[in-house]
């Protein structure tokens, strides 16, 4: 078998090393250099660092990342809110890790050139057959194989090949901005601790990089009309957009967006259902299948899962439409349901009512239980675990 993948984003490359970990052929067509360098920071989940111990991938990541113990809310006064462990210290799957985008897809793609998986990057794909699988490239050549896997992204090709009049990503009307300062200027919460200070507008997330020195940040910001997607990524633009928003807070927001070296925005979207998953021959995965709003905060462990799991089903069974039924039948409910959680913590971030009951909430635990058990990350989203050497049915 020789499987075609359509995007080597997260996904798609998750796959190729876990396809190749399985011993199965596999070529990856992507439409962006190998050094492209875009993307903002990422926290892969306690799950997707299961996901890539599963087929012994974790140790290089976690050389290259740096661990998440704990998140604090923090008042306009300076005191402390509210706190939680990034995931039980106790589990073998440990903490979740932080890492720059490009990062996470360097180290991934690595491994599967170091296992044999061949990369074309540099190639769009402007068309793809679901039924005899290939992907038309623009230059006019083909791909072809004998599974086609569209890990194309939110907007994916693919995805409407299989389901030509399915559902697209829903805009929520929200969006997430991103931004990371080599030399913030100031000092940085510790980078074990991710510390969102409350302001009078929005609230500003910051750590430090512990490899660099740098501080990544993020904020969420209500957005009624829609940022193009063919709208360039002006940081300067973008740097004195978010200098307005926190002009006056008494926080370390204002010194750490005005030496930002690099300021993503990226509206935020969910695609909580898709019909149809999958042909005989062609399946989609990843941000293709399922996007997760940031505040789920497991876009890119729900990728490396599909990647593996796909992987395994693959590899057990005879067909590929037996692999994808297998396959479907593993993710389907999980993935929809972190979409879910992900549309419902985006609710609440941005709703007056929801922001109060939430406050009154974390009172209340921290008269009560914080003192017996510290909170700690999502249980059920990342206790999720991948047996590698076990069958899939």
């Amino acid at each position: 078998m020789h499987v075609v993948v359509s995007g080597g984003g997260i996904a798609g490359t998750a796959l190729a090393l876990a396809l190749r970990t399985a011993g199965i052929g596999v070529t990856v067509v992507e439409s962006r250099p190998a050094d492209h360098g875009e993307g903002a920071v990422v926290r892969l989940s306690p799950n997707g660092m299961d996901a890539l111990r599963a087929v012994g991938a974790h140790q290089p990541l976690i050389a290259r990342s740096f661990p998440l113990v704990r998140s604090e809310r923090i008042r306009p006064d300076g005191s402390r809110l509210g706190y939680a462990l990034g995931a039980d210290p106790s589990c073998e799957r440990g903490l979740p890790r932080v890492m720059h985008w490009p990062v996470l897809s360097a180290v991934l793609r690595e491994q599967a050139i170091d296992r044999g998986a061949e990369f074309r990057h540099g190639h769009r794909a402007v068309d793809a057959d679901v039924e005899q699988p290939a992907v038309t490239l623009a230059d006019g050549s083909t791909v072809e194989g004998d599974v086609l896997v569209g890990a194309d992204g939110a907007n994916s090709l693919v995805r409407g090949r299989i389901n030509p009049d399915g559902p697209e990503p829903e805009r929520l009307g929200t969006r997430t901005v991103y931004g990371y300062a080599a030399d913030p200027g100031c000092e940085p919460p510790p980078p074990e601790v991710l510390r969102s200070y409350l302001g009078a507008k929005a609230f500003f997330a910051a750590t430090r990089d512990s490899h660099s020195g740098g501080c990544f940040w993020f904020t969420s910001l209500r957005a009624p009309d829609p940022r193009r997607r063919d709208d360039p990524q002006n940081t300067d633009e973008l740097r004195a957009e978010m200098s307005v928003l926190f002009a006056g807070e008494d926080t370390i927001a204002p010194t750490v967006v005005g030496n930002s070296d690099r300021i993503l925005s990226f509206d935020d979207h969910a695609l909580p259902h898709v019909p149809r998953w999958h042909t005989d021959r062609a399946i989609i995965i990843g941000d293709a299948l399922h996007v997760a709003p940031p505040a789920s905060e497991q876009g890119a462990a729900m990728a490396v899962e599909d990647g593996v799991q796909l992987a395994r089903c693959l590899r057990d069974h005879a067909t590929p439409a037996a692999a994808f039924a297998a396959f479907e039948g593993l993710r389907r409910d999980r993935v929809e349901a972190v979409v879910a959680m992900g549309r419902l913590g985006t609710s609440r971030a941005h709703h007056p009512l929801a922001r109060r009951l939430r406050g009154l909430r974390t009172k209340a635990k921290r008269l009560v239980e914080w003192q017996r058990k510290p909170p700690m990350g999502r249980g059920w989203a990342y206790d999720h675990h991948i047996d590698w050497p076990q069958t899939t049915t």
